[in-house]
């Protein structure tokens, strides 16, 4: 283009000029995609001599004259368009995403052109998360041009150096301000009287007289004006608090794709999550203007417990003299350590949970308190010897905790009872554990007696790093078991009555608490209790519990998304055929799910 040059501006958010500003939702494939900057377009160049100008105005700076990416004639000064500019775009993989382990997963890339961005300019993108009830900013992304980071880079440099020509505090007060030569001979010669002074000057007058107090105004002057320097001279911070990703793009020519993603602790009736996107660009400390866009990106979440049966459960129950209840606590120590310190992790929680059931029982019309017994249990790492005298001391230091804290004239006598090491319990886990890879191997060590002999085996096994970190801290736990008796009975008897502890479980699985959902559900063996375990991903379990229940179309679909997990494709797909054919509305459900993504393709 002879005679002209470039001109590199990004276009101002121009909503509400009516200038061709498109803002869009595009579906690529599977792909969501959501525009976040605007895209205006010129039929033609405009010819030397029109004075047409596409100029539009800023009203997020105040009403600055910005023009969209452009070519100015040098001799009559006309500002020509240059067509378009790409926008910002930002695309989700999947618009169906699934909660495991109570945790839902987002992720989105972020595209961000070479076009958009000039080695002068910052553009700050801020996602916006909302849910059905609440709303968070996420991590903002900074993409800055070259010479923007080295103009930060040079503010931070000179106020470096002006912080550096500030004498500090801790300096000696007489060597940094006095004539300390001076000061020793005028003393030495002078002062013999320290306190009156030979010629009537004491020391600390003859001190302030040889102080270079032009120096302290000075050296104050400068630690005052500290802020001050720091704002003129660090115009924009490099600021990394709530920075997802700040990158510099030196001339960049392919532009920037940023995988960004969000974990997100679930809840219940989280169905269906929403990102907006805004953000601004900046130029040496300045913002030149902000965009948003209207349109969002939508995720609807898939949890397995909406499979859950909600049927209030019922049981007939015997109603014996003497009964018994258990509860478990995970109250966690110190390694090595028995001391109960309530500040430890939940523990404030857990103990006040125990002590709530203890009140209850004792102010309870229907039953009486007898006795209550602490059952402690250790993980298997360290000796056996030590595991022993561990657990014992944990279950006295528990109980010691109760008695304490009810005093002499508690009526329920307090016990305990200890598991060194719980292998039984670990056996169980690492059974259905769908993670632990290589179960014979592992299983194998189980055969040796010696305790410590065993763990060393199990040391050896490639699945023992997981299972130390993830299945060892279930293992040390406290058990109370209570054990109580009728105030008043005549004879033994039967009725029929809301199973509370089972509904009690229910209401675990729906509040995400999986571990205390598969805890109380473990013994019914029923479809909520194989839902606790997938969640969990305790697949194989899950589908040992599901083969053994009447197969209706939920028992079918839940076996099919285990036999996926487990990658058993063809008895997926057939369980999954299955249960559409007996209820055609799970073919809809199977959209929410990942797993059964192969299997709706060909099932349509």
């Amino acid at each position: 283009m002879k005679g002209k040059k470039a001109v590199n501006i990004l276009l101002a958010a121009v909503m509400a000029t009516g200038c061709g500003v498109i803002f869009s939702r595009k579906q690529v494939q599977d792909d969501v995609r959501v525009s976040i900057s605007e895209t205006v377009s010129s039929e033609r160049e405009l010819s030397v001599g029109e004075r047409e100008k596409r100029i539009f105005r800023d009203t997020a700076s105040g009403g600055e004259d910005l023009v969209l990416n452009a070519v100015v004639e040098e001799t009559g000064g006309e500002i020509v368009g240059q067509g378009k500019i790409a926008p910002i775009t930002v695309e989700a993989r999947h618009k169906n995403i699934a909660e495991r382990n109570g945790i839902v997963k987002l992720s989105f890339d972020v595209h961000v052109p070479s076009s958009i961005l000039s080695e002068d300019q910052q553009v700050r993108i801020v996602p916006h998360l909302f849910t059905e009830d609440t709303s968070k900013l996420l991590d903002r992304i900074f993409v800055t041009g070259g010479k923007y980071r080295r103009a930060q880079e040079k503010g931070y440099e000179r106020f470096k150096k002006y912080f550096a020509s500030i004498i500090p505090d801790s300096v000696d007060f007489l060597k940094a301000f006095g004539y300390l030569g001076l000061l020793k001979l005028f003393v030495e010669r002078n002062v013999e009287d320290r306190e009156t002074g030979e010629f009537g000057v004491t020391e600390p007058e003859a001190v302030d007289y040889y102080i270079k107090h032009y120096l302290v105004r000075a050296n104050r002057r400068r630690k005052d004006r500290l802020e001050e320097v720091y704002r003129k001279c660090v115009k924009d911070p490099a600021d990394k608090l709530g920075v997802r990703l700040d990158t510099v793009l030196e001339n960049p020519s392919g532009g920037l794709v940023y995988r960004y993603v969000q974990e997100l602790k679930a809840a219940e009736g989280m169905h269906r999550l929403r990102l907006a996107f805004g953000g601004s660009v900046h130029t040496y400390g300045k913002k030149l203007y902000g965009f948003s866009s209207p349109d969002t990106l939508t995720y609807y979440v898939s949890s397995i417990v909406q499979l859950a049966d909600t049927t209030e459960m019922y049981r007939e129950q015997t109603l014996a003299r003497d009964v018994s209840v258990s509860t478990l606590a995970y109250i966690e120590f110190e390694k090595g350590s028995w001391e109960i310190d309530t500040t430890l992790g939940n523990n404030a929680f857990e103990l006040n949970r125990i002590k709530v059931d203890i009140d209850s029982l004792k102010s309870s019309k229907t039953f009486a308190a007898d006795s209550m017994l602490v059952e402690a249990s250790c993980s298997p790492e360290g000796s056996y010897a030590f595991n022993r005298n561990l657990s014992r001391k944990r279950a006295e230091s528990i109980v010691e905790y109760f008695n304490g804290a009810y005093g002499p004239s508690n009526d329920i006598r307090f016990s305990f009872s200890y598991i060194p090491e719980n292998w039984d319990l670990l056996k169980e886990h690492i059974l259905g554990d769908s993670l632990v890879r290589d179960k014979g191997r592992t299983l194998s060590v189980f055969v040796e007696e010696d305790p410590d002999k065993r763990e060393e085996l199990l040391a050896e096994c490639p699945d023992y790093p997981y299972i130390r970190s993830h299945i060892y801290p279930m293992l040390r736990r406290i058990l109370f078991k209570f054990h109580l008796h009728r105030r008043i009975y005549d004879t033994i008897r039967s009725k029929v009555e809301l199973d509370a502890m089972y509904m009690r479980g229910l209401r675990a699985l729906q509040g995400r608490d999986f571990k205390k959902a598969v805890e109380i559900l473990r013994p019914y063996s029923d479809q909520n209790t194989a839902i606790a375990y997938l969640c969990l991903d305790y697949n194989a379990s899950a589908l040992k519990i599901l083969t053994g229940l009447e197969r209706t179309p939920q028992v079918s679909y839940l076996m099919a998304i285990a036999y996926s997990r487990l990658g058993k494709n063809a008895q997926a797909e057939d369980c999954f055929a299955q249960a559409i054919k007996e209820n055609p509305r799970l073919k809809f459900r199977a959209a929410l799910d990942p797993e059964m993504s192969p299997f709706l393709e060909k099932a349509e």
